[in-house]
């Protein structure tokens, strides 16, 4: 499986929750950060996974911490954001 197939499937599996979020933002970050050869996606892949892992990084589930603004991001903005970037990255973009 590439990259690019593994981060789409971490997108599916949240989407359909096969994956809890807590799961989903480590692996999607180990993966887009330390294993992705960024010259293999397309500049929209690379904006778009990007920042779906920069918040994946920055994922909370405590409402304290929740209550800083722009520091951390909730599962419902994290699920939204992956929807996002699922409607912005057709099946002919991502080769997938």
């Amino acid at each position: 499986m590439t990259v690019q197939e593994q981060l789409w499937y971490l997108i599916v599996g949240l989407l359909d929750e096969s994956y809890d979020i807590k799961t989903f933002c480590m692996e999607f970050t180990r993966i887009y950060n330390l294993e992705t050869d960024y010259t293999q996606l397309t500049q929209l892949e690379n904006r778009e996974f990007s920042d779906l892992c920069d918040m994946a990084g920055r994922f909370t589930a405590d409402r304290e911490e929740l209550s800083i603004p722009n520091l951390y991001y909730s599962k419902e903005e994290i699920f939204d954001r992956a929807r996002r970037v699922r409607e912005n990255l057709s099946p002919r973009e991502t080769g997938v």
